[in-house]
């Protein structure tokens, strides 16, 4: 079996469930494998084969979906591009993965233009609706009148196979690719399915963006494999993700933090019907404990979890019955994984003990695209080092305390921003916080917190860190606080240290 049976599958034995529901369009199971089962035979018709790469500038849709699934049945390679890139990084990525061909939504058609003649692996350009460039195929147009039965791919396709190569942020240096084998996602749903009890029931609002993992892997991805209903919201409405939540009866919703703390800011948070959510699911970056408690006093169970592209994703799911009792914990490992805290030897850390976390399992890649490299400065001996820095408690509960790379020392101690931002993020005045090292004489280094005040209030620099004593060891407290309009943050809510870094560090 490959993942691309999962729609073949539902489809035989429930073609008539819902499936997915796209602006005021709905297609069953039976539907959706009809249009991916065209589309697999367009793609073999325009040449692409078992191996070949196929990138995808696209906003959320059921075609994104589509392109996935049917490049899963024939062993083709999807490359989803985030579209909040520009053009030089975007020709970066797609002339290290050289896709023989590109689809595009028509949002991102200047940005196409931009690339066309710089990408010579691209044979073909198609644009998901009406709105391209006339010399491109139009998606409908091109799919609507091929086979609809099952494609035969031109050799065996397995787990072994790579479903999808998903570029890193690229915090520091040129991004690379996490390939990731359609047997990593499958593992990753085994591993959610008896954590978070996903069924054909549910009815999931799809509205992270699907170019990112967490959106892809913890949203999407479990419901085609369970065969629950996605209700897809093109691009993120904090306001329409209510109004989903009610007319559907959404039952999960997964987001970034950045995404639940936008949703806090409009007035359908306080009035809005959420008594059929099971679930509010967050991960990408740390969750703010103030964020939690939000949620929880509207009486949503929120869950978090830890993950990374390279583990296609889950590491670590807080279950919601600990919610309250290990609030800032990211839980305990998925079922199928081992994950460890180390310290610069390579030795098990005792609880408590704070070292980087290593992690190895079915679901975690075992290469990055063309970078022999950095797979094996990665994968140590099978495990696969994340560069998060965290601790388990006495109770074997993970605790992550920042990246690697972001830890600074002040005075011979360790600083982790990410404790010193979540203290700040208690003061109710601050929207947002991001904290850095900056050199200074005596100690070495010391904080600085880049601090958003919420619309219409006034902070000082004396007030945040007055907030930060008795709250922080001494070593900890920043030393400098500096205020912005907003933070530089990834697609994916972290924070851009290295930008705050160069800004701010002078």
């Amino acid at each position: 079996m490959n993942t691309g049976e999962w729609s073949t599958r539902w489809a035989e034995r429930y073609p008539d469930e819902p499936c997915i529901k796209y602006g005021d369009r709905e297609w069953t199971k039976g539907e959706f494998n009809i249009r991916v089962n065209r589309l697999a035979h367009a793609f073999q018709e325009a040449g692409v084969r078992k191996g070949d790469r196929v990138a995808a500038l696209m906003a959320n849709s059921h075609v994104f979906l589509e392109i996935l699934q049917a490049l899963r049945k024939i062993g083709g390679i999807m490359v989803p591009l985030n579209f909040r890139l520009v053009a030089p990084e975007l020709e970066f990525i797609l002339n290290d993965s050289e896709p023989v061909m590109l689809v595009y939504s028509p949002e991102f058609l200047p940005l196409v233009e931009q690339l066309r003649e710089r990408v010579p692996s691209i044979r073909r350009f198609v644009c998901e609706m009406e709105g391209g460039a006339s010399a491109d195929l139009e998606y409908e147009s091109w799919t609507g009148d091929r086979s609809e039965e099952e494609p035969v791919p031109d050799s065996e396709v397995t787990l072994e196979d790579p479903e999808f190569i998903m570029y890193t942020s690229g915090t520091t240096g040129r991004p690379k690719g996490a390939v990731v084998l359609q047997g990593n996602i499958q593992w990753n749903c085994i591993n959610a399915v008896p954590i978070y009890s996903f069924g054909h029931a549910d009815v999931q609002v799809v509205c992270a963006p699907l170019f990112h993992v967490g959106g892809l892997g913890v949203s999407a991805i479990p419901s085609l494999y369970v065969g629950s209903k996605m209700v897809i919201q093109r691009f993120f409405d904090p306001a329409g993700i209510f109004r989903l939540i009610e007319e559907e009866k959404a039952t999960i919703v997964f987001g970034i933090p950045v995404m639940f703390l936008f949703m806090t800011q409009v007035p359908e948070f306080a009035k809005a019907d959420l008594s059929s959510i099971r679930l509010f699911l967050a991960g990408g970056s740390p969750c703010p404990r103030s964020l939690i408690e939000t949620y929880m006093a509207r009486g949503v169970t929120f869950s978090q979890g830890y993950g990374m592209t390279e583990t296609a994703p889950a590491i670590t799911v807080l279950r919601a019955e600990d919610a309250l009792r290990k609030l800032g914990s990211c839980g305990k490992p998925v079922f199928h994984l081992d994950v460890r805290v180390v310290d610069g030897e390579g030795r098990t850390l005792p609880a408590g003990e704070t070292g980087e976390v290593v992690v190895r399992g079915p679901n975690v890649i075992r290469e990055y695209w063309k970078r022999p490299e950095a797979t094996a400065e990665a994968i140590v001996d099978g495990w696969f080092h994340t560069g998060d820095m965290g601790y388990y408690d006495d109770e074997r509960y993970l605790y992550l305390i920042d990246r690697k790379k972001d830890m600074y020392i002040s005075g011979g101690e360790n600083v982790y921003p990410a404790e010193v931002e979540d203290a700040i993020m208690g003061l109710s005045r601050v929207a947002d916080a991001g904290v850095i090292g900056i050199p200074d004489e005596k100690w070495g280094e010391v904080g600085m917190a880049v601090v958003v005040p919420k619309p219409g209030e006034e902070l000082t620099e004396a007030e945040v860190i007055e907030y930060c004593k008795g709250r922080l060891a001494k070593y900890k407290v920043p030393k400098k606080v500096v205020f912005a309009e907003e933070l530089p943050r990834t697609a994916t809510g972290k924070i851009l240290k290295k930008e705050l870094r160069a800004r701010y560090s002078r």
